[in-house]
């Protein structure tokens, strides 16, 4: 018989293993059978309470549509397989592995890699509309029911049908990991994406020359047909399978920068307008204050040290359920006073 251990003062780091790590077995067993975790030989019983609201939030956790399962498979394993690979095959071909000048650009890597996967949790573990949001019971000035989710939604909030929730100044529905990005973790989706934009930069540029390296002959206008189709040219044996699998990587990362400068762009030009995604499509402009204001409300008054750390706090100027407009903010003005 199991003895049973009661610590009600479990700390976040366990909580966050808890709450993130899915594909462990053993504790998913552990929480939905045997209401016990073992964790480093230590045995941790909670109260219903406590395992009711994990294994709530570690459902949420799960994608379910198609989409956002291959998405996210993708983005936990295709990724990181395609960063090993680049340091350790591609990046050899100048620098020697674990050589000073490997080491130098490596650990920059692995720390733009670090941000963008630290951001991606923050961004799962939040979500749009915070920790904790609570909803009025009565409908107030700007808010409207949601026949939906039977809520009363602020401004700004928009239904998502894949969550089933209304999500705060709802921006787009995230399948890299089946989380809408909103108001409280949109910060943490654009400097996930800024970090990986400016990795792949100097990834794609390796894996091209190192392409090029691959083919007969190196780069020259008349061979570049076998880049840009390779399928053609290995099915007309002018070049190796080996050679076609080098040219698919670089492909590949060139189509995880091309997707990546989309993200960028798409969120960059939303914070320039003052909308999010949903605002751009239905044409809202009410919210237009200015450049430096909307950095703000989007990504907190420290918005420029968002791309250095996710554990930095930057604190939003609105609490998700009221918003200044662009009115507001001129009959504020002394200039028009």
């Amino acid at each position: 018989m199991l003895t049973h251990y009661y610590y009600r003062d479990l700390t976040e780091s366990l909580r966050m293993v808890l709450l993130t790590v899915l594909p462990f077995y053993d504790v998913l067993v552990h929480l939905y059978f045997c209401e016990v975790v073992l964790i480093d030989g230590i045995r941790f019983r909670m109260d219903s309470d406590e395992l009711s609201d994990i294994q709530s939030r570690l459902y949420k956790m799960i994608p379910k549509q198609t989409q956002d399962i291959i998405a996210t498979a993708i983005f936990l394993v295709a990724l990181p397989v395609g960063f090993l690979i680049n340091i350790f095959f591609v990046m050899p071909l100048w620098y020697p592995v674990f050589g000073e000048a490997w080491w130098t650009r490596v650990s920059f890597f692995l720390f733009l890699a670090f941000n963008v996967y630290m951001n991606w949790y923050k961004m799962l573990k939040i979500g749009p509309s915070g920790l904790s949001p609570e909803l009025p019971n009565v409908v107030k000035a700007g808010f409207r029911y949601c026949h939906s989710c039977h809520a009363n939604a602020p401004p700004r909030a928009y239904h998502c049908p894949v969550c089933d929730v209304c999500c705060f100044r709802r921006d787009h529905h995230c399948s890299f990991g089946a989380v809408c990005v909103g108001h409280f973790n949109q910060r943490y989706f654009v400097a996930a994406v800024g970090n990986l934009f400016i990795l792949m930069i100097p990834l794609f540029s390796y894996t091209w020359e190192f392409a090029w390296t691959r083919i007969e002959g190196g780069f020259s206008l008349g061979r570049s047909w076998q880049i840009f189709l390779p399928h053609l040219a290995l099915l007309a044996r002018v070049i190796s399978l080996y050679q076609f699998c080098c040219i698919v990587f670089c492909a590949s990362n060139f189509t995880v920068l091309l997707f990546v400068s989309y993200l960028l762009f798409a969120q960059l030009f939303c914070i320039w307008n003052g909308q999010t995604r949903m605002e751009y499509l239905l044409e809202v402009h009410a919210y237009q204050l200015g450049l430096l204001d909307n950095l703000r409300q989007c990504l907190g008054s420290r918005w420029p040290l968002i791309f250095i750390s996710p554990f930095i706090t930057s604190p939003l100027p609105s609490d998700g359920m009221s918003f200044v407009t662009r009115e507001i903010k001129e009959l504020n003005d002394p200039k028009y006073l």
